[in-house]
């Protein structure tokens, strides 16, 4: 599993340049959130003005010995109410402003990365694991949520808070406003530089997640596995030592932010201590108003207060850029195939050919020099031993990679030139391991079909054999089939495949051993009805050459070239590998039969 790819991509510095192109469609939305912010910050920050001017009321009245008149107090505190309603106005309308930000960026950014994932290569899936991609998908987008909604508020309405206020302290008295202002900037500097270090220790935080989701999706899934085997112990403890690592590198994070946010409190209390002395001073040689006074003191808490939401958005937006720079590693990933500039989508019949393909690993060729045609309406029999290249080479029809050397067309046209989308309606792929979706046994058959005829469905159930389990089903077609398929058996569910596959009418059909778990009177009557018309070309690879004995053509792999092609008769009349093999397999099923009667006769 990948476990230093983001400070070797160089994309943890610049995880928020990641994320600003995400921001051009509410740009509309940042100029209404800087306006709420001004009028919400300004709201802020003039009631400690207000509250002075009625303590210099006051104070005045007291001096000059006369009574306070109500109605100007009263509208003192009208006025400190009217602010404090415009504050908690504007607040709300930029917390709504910047939830929808955040809501439209992850949603963006997830269906990206959700695309590139679909994009990803089986080497690709493998160095990441499924678990790590998991924790970038879920965990990762939590931080660039909090950045965008709670983040973004807090530092615009704190920064021009801190703008405002020291403007106004300023206006009222320059000497304690410059104390405040030293005050502060040694402050957020010192947090700033502090918190630099936090992004490195955070991305180790987000890496020891994936460690541990991947470890947990794993061993969930073989739960079964770990049972028989009685593993449980031993894979606890590894869990144990494995949420230990990433406990210990949270509590590393958490203790060492820890010590930077008790510093603006510090700073504040310094600088009330600065303003008490300097202030009262100043109180004493008639150079400052008590009213003036007050306002200094209430200024400080809400820079404190102001300080204190900017260092909480700082450390916000170092989260968000980490979780930023791991999402941006998946998408700034290339991928082996995409639509060429010049890709068009032609009309397909299934006419197929392999021109001097090769396919290499490294330095290794896993596919050299294969050249066969295979004529729309026919089939093509792949057969071999395990790693002869038999998945490779069904991969490259559907560009689940491309050659290296040679090409392959349908119809004449480079598969290089067809739209993903279009040679992806046309060549339909069914794997040995089926996945099915926990829904109903129709929704997986026409996955990504809407308004798919019933009657459409029945058809392809017949052809895939599937007719016959449906009342064996307790809704028959509207059953839930359950997570990965757990209520079907493995032949079920390969049948199910295969009729999700012929539902959708592709004009090439590709088979890697999809009938395994089948058994061999359903597999010809599988295979038979393929060629009565259910798919225009096929190509089936097969361990079982019963699968693939009346196909037009047969190729036999071996080490990654065509050693033997023909008819079933001619290859067992040539005696070479083909023949061995069905000799290999006709002893077995003797041998097998040979067993069943002898325990019959038991």
């Amino acid at each position: 599993m990948r476990s230093a790819g983001l400070r070797g991509s160089g994309l943890q510095s610049t995880g928020l340049r990641f994320l600003l192109p995400y921001m051009r469609p509410y740009r509309g939305h940042l100029i209404r959130g800087t306006v709420y912010a001004i009028l919400g910050a300004g709201a802020s920050a003039f009631s400690p003005t207000v509250l002075g001017w009625a303590v210099d009321e006051l104070n005045t009245a007291e001096r000059e010995n006369r009574l306070v008149r109500l109605d100007v107090l009263a509208l003192y505190a009208l006025g400190l109410l009217g602010l404090a309603g415009l504050l908690a106005l504007f607040r709300y309308l930029l917390r709504m402003l910047t939830g929808e930000i955040a809501a439209g960026v992850s949603y963006q950014m997830s269906r990206d990365l959700f695309n590139k994932l679909l994009l990803f290569s089986r080497a690709s899936m493998q160095e990441y694991g499924v678990g790590d991609l998991l924790s970038r998908a879920t965990s990762d987008f939590i931080y660039i949520w909090r950045f965008y909604s709670a983040g973004f508020q807090m530092s615009m309405h704190a920064l021009l808070l801190l703008l405002i206020g020291t403007a106004l302290m300023a206006w009222s008295n320059l000497l304690l406003a410059g104390l405040v202002l030293v005050m502060l900037t040694v402050s957020l500097t010192a947090q700033f530089r502090l918190s630099r270090a936090l992004e490195g220790l955070f991305t180790g935080v987000q890496r020891e997640m994936g460690v541990l989701s991947a470890f947990t999706q794993e061993h969930l899934a073989s739960a079964r596995m770990l049972a028989v085997y009685n593993q449980e112990a031993p894979a606890v403890a590894t869990f144990r030592h494995t949420t230990d690592r990433y406990t210990r590198r949270n509590l590393d994070f958490l203790l060492r932010s820890a010590v930077i946010s008790p510093l603006p409190a510090l700073f504040v209390r310094l600088a009330q201590a600065l303003v008490l002395l300097v202030g009262g001073t100043l109180i004493i040689q008639d150079r400052l108003t008590l009213g003036q006074y007050t306002t200094f003191v209430v200024y400080l808490g809400l820079l404190n207060s102001a300080a204190m939401q900017l260092s909480g958005a700082y450390e916000r937006l170092l989260q968000g850029s980490a979780a930023a720079g791991r999402i941006g590693e998946i998408l700034h990933r290339g991928t082996r195939v995409s639509d060429a500039p010049d890709a068009g989508e032609p009309p397909l019949t299934g006419t197929l050919r392999f021109e001097g393909v090769g396919v290499r690993e490294g330095r290794h060729w896993v596919l050299r020099q294969i050249d066969v045609e295979v004529p729309a309406g026919t089939t093509l029999g792949i057969v071999g031993a395990t790693g002869a290249g038999k998945s490779t080479l069904l991969g490259l029809v559907g560009r689940i990679r491309d050659p290296d050397e040679g090409r392959v067309t349908i119809d004449g046209h480079d598969v290089r030139r067809i739209t993903l989308a279009a040679l992806r309606r046309a060549v339909v792929y069914v794997p040995q391991e089926t996945l099915l979706f926990s829904m109903p046994l129709r929704d997986n058959i026409t996955l990504g079909l809407d308004g798919v005829p019933d009657e459409r469905v029945q058809a392809a159930a017949r052809v895939a054999r599937l007719t016959g389990d449906l009342t064996q089903l307790p809704r028959g077609l509207d059953t839930i089939v359950g997570e990965r398929g757990a209520s079907l058996s493995g032949g079920q569910k390969q049948r199910t495949a295969i009729a999700r596959a012929i539902v959708r009418d592709p004009r090439i059909l590709l088979m890697d051993d999809s009938l395994s778990a089948v058994d061999t009177e359903t597999a010809a009557g599988i295979i038979a009805e393929l060629r009565a018309g259910a798919a225009n070309t096929r190509l089936i690879v097969s361990q079982r050459l019963a699968a693939v004995r009346d196909a037009e053509q047969i190729i036999v792999l071996d080490e990654g070239r065509i050693v033997e092609r023909g008819t079933h008769a001619s290859l067992l009349q040539d005696d070479g590998l083909y023949a061995a093999m069905y000799r290999r397999e006709a002893q077995q099923a003797a041998d097998e039969l040979d067993e069943d009667r002898a325990a019959a006769d038991d």
